[in-house]
């Protein structure tokens, strides 16, 4: 029988998954209507509920500026952002070039032999490199989900990715973003995702 602690356990686990899925979401693939309406739901529902004031606040800008933009507006940004090579305002979003300054770098090679330690494979589904931000949300979400099986060793996995690989690569997207002055949707996910960061930088204290 689950006791107090387990069940409380299993709520922090199913609260972590969530929030890096839904984070996960705003990068990984180009946006469509109903992702967008889903984004504006649950967005919706943190401007009150969110863990944190910094979280509810980032919410409730994301809110406006999904209530303020079209759909064609957002997809059309996610493309020059992040999809299209020739885009003079493509981000780059691989912790080898925020930290390295090249793709490839030995960062890539330290987030390949943690994943490796863990029994954790890419899935096929990324594109990217494994030290691109999809993959490492997706790898959280993953390693919070196998915490009970993986044991210590996943929660330490987990604490080297926030503090090592998202943390530095969330501030040098942001700087990316701030420097766009055309980039009117993707700037909010990103203080979205840096204030879920920091409030789930707790969880290792």
């Amino acid at each position: 029988m689950p006791t107090e602690l387990s069940r409380e356990n299993t709520a922090i686990r199913q609260v972590r998954g969530f929030f890096y899925d839904l984070n996960k979401s705003f990068f990984l693939a180009e946006p469509d209507p109903e992702k967008v309406s889903h984004w504006h739901k649950i967005v919706d529902s943190l401007n009150a509920e969110a863990p944190s004031l910094e979280l509810a606040e980032a919410a409730r800008q994301l809110s406006l500026a999904l209530a303020e933009l079209d759909f064609a507006t957002i997809k059309d940004e996610y493309y020059e952002l992040f999809f299209n090579p020739f885009s003079p305002r493509l981000v780059n979003w691989t912790v080898s070039v925020s930290v390295n300054g090249r793709n490839f770098g030995p960062k890539l090679v330290e987030i390949r032999q943690l994943m490796l330690e863990q029994g954790l494979e890419k899935e096929d589904e990324f594109k990217e490199p494994e030290d691109s931000l999809p993959v490492l949300l997706d790898l959280m979400a993953r390693l919070i989900e196998l915490e009970y099986d993986l044991g210590a060793g996943a929660v330490a996995a987990q604490q080297q990715i926030l503090e090592k690989f998202l943390l530095p690569l969330t501030a040098h997207m942001e700087r990316q973003l701030q420097a766009d002055n055309n980039a009117r949707f993707y700037p909010f996910c990103t203080d979205f995702l840096k204030a879920w960061l920091k409030f789930d930088e707790s969880y290792f204290i």
